[in-house]
């Protein structure tokens, strides 16, 4: 395949050559800004919808890991997308990079249209298989409606974003990301309470100010990627169906795919035995997920850029800086994280009140944050080394590790602790840290051992 000179938005030279801190930080902070962005649609959602009551509040909460099931699989090949199209730029082969993004795009909006029909078709049954309580049952199932009837427009953005990340362009989708927050937190209140002259749409409101969103950032990046001044180019033999191509996405992106939707259900049958403590018991579940997404904004932002980094290093044959490059990731995430629990110890009641003051609503909260806080730094160290394994395009040993901290550890421990030695939701709470603290040792010590090497994904 010939190859061609790199476009300018990309920062292959420091990747492969420069600073590995610096080069981190500088991929790293657009990511963390724009994952920024992406926790304030769900805190702007909670925010204003918790003003209707707990019982709202319930109602997204409980539907949110039904909403991550159905987008794993597409999301599992946007990381096929990463880790290619990184080595392939590592490379020096842009030709192939920009087919590669235009297969990827084809195959993950055919599968955005077929999970977005499956969602809106079954989630009512599916809410009641995972136990969501009757009174909050009508508001779950229209705020999941509408968002599966929007689906492919919010996939279009990821594959975006995805697509921009594997060549190095990180503030892009920052900038898109920005754009399109901004424009849900300014909807929020006037759809979701009703004011001004629209109608109060509750719930609702929620989903079609995220819907409307996501749409006007993703139709943008489908034309800046046709444009192709962002480091990659569609062009419309790229969206032909190449079946060879499109097998290696399928077998890079499949243990992503499953390994995001396993986690999925684990997120679900968690919610499960949340919901055994009632509704307000739900509602603090899910503001403390919440807040947790926003502390763990840091080690998401470093772990996608080690993806970027470790793909386009091994893409240009250099596994030792691969490497160097993971552990300096490693130890620049687990010494931020740690200092941040800080903040869950001293200000627990304050930030969950919040969202919402409900006595109750406080005191399970602040448990939540108070005990998972304390494995912030784990949880960094498992999410990075996840990070580093799929840029080396070992999807397999990165899905196996999130398998075994989530159905190995935090399930049934979670179910343990709280039922067995009847340590309420407390104990699901210590379930949740003991998962992040093995499994961080578990991948730290398979990453040591270095296989994953002798694995490239081009």
């Amino acid at each position: 395949m010939k190859k061609v000179k790199q476009n300018k938005t990309n920062n292959r030279e420091a990747i492969l050559n420069g600073s590995i801190p610096k080069t981190l930080f500088k991929l790293s902070w657009p990511i963390m800004v724009g994952n920024t962005m992406q926790v304030l649609y769900n805190l702007a959602d909670t925010f204003w919808v918790g003003k209707l009551g707990a019982d709202s509040v319930a109602a997204i909460s409980v539907g949110f890991p039904l909403v991550f099931l159905l987008i794993s699989i597409g999301g599992g090949m946007t990381i096929a997308g990463t880790t290619l199209v990184a080595q392939y730029t590592g490379s020096d082969d842009k030709e192939m990079a920009d087919h590669v993004a235009g297969q990827i795009f084809t195959l993950v909006i055919f599968l955005s249209i077929i999970f977005g029909t499956t969602g809106f078709i079954f989630d009512r049954t599916i809410l009641g298989w995972i136990g969501a309580p009757a009174n909050i049952m009508a508001d779950a199932v229209s705020y999941l409606d509408i968002i599966f009837a929007g689906v492919s427009f919010m996939f279009i953005f990821f594959v975006f974003t995805a697509l921009l990340r594997g060549v190095g362009d990180t503030k892009t989708p920052m900038k898109m990301m920005i754009f399109s927050t901004v424009f849900n937190i300014i909807l929020d209140p006037f759809i979701i309470l009703g004011w001004g002259f629209f109608p109060q749409m509750g719930v609702r409101g929620a989903a079609i100010a995220t819907v409307l969103s996501r749409a006007l950032a993703g139709l943008y990046g489908v034309y800046l990627l046709f444009e192709g001044k962002k480091g990659i180019k569609l062009r419309a033999k790229n969206l032909v169906p190449d079946f060879e191509v499109q097998k290696k996405i399928i077998k890079l992106g499949t243990p992503s795919a499953a390994e995001q939707s396993i986690i999925a259900l684990g997120m679900t049958f968690l919610m499960g035995i949340v919901s055994e403590f009632g509704t307000l018991a739900v509602a603090a579940y899910g503001i403390g997920n919440r807040i947790l997404s926003v502390v763990m904004m840091p080690m998401r932002g470093l772990s996608m850029a080690t993806t970027t980094m470790v793909g386009q290093t091994m893409g240009a044959d250099n596994a030792d800086r691969a490497e160097k490059i993971a552990w300096t990731s490693v130890g620049l995430t687990f010494g931020l994280m740690t200092a941040l629990i800080l903040i869950t110890q001293f200000f627990p009641a304050q930030i969950i009140s919040v969202f919402n003051n409900n006595p109750e609503v406080v005191k399970i909260g602040v448990a939540f944050l108070k005990i998972v806080g304390l494995s912030f730094g784990f949880l960094g160290v498992r999410i990075v080394i996840g990070g580093s394994f799929r840029g080396a395009g070992n999807t397999v040993a990165a899905m196996v590790l999130a398998v075994v901290a989530l159905w190995g550890f935090r399930v049934p421990l979670a179910r343990l602790l709280s039922e067995y030695f009847q340590f309420g939701t407390s104990g699901i709470w210590w379930g949740m840290f003991l998962s992040n603290f093995l499994s961080a040792i578990i991948g730290a010590v398979w990453f040591k051992r270095g296989k994953w090497k002798e694995e490239k994904a081009i």
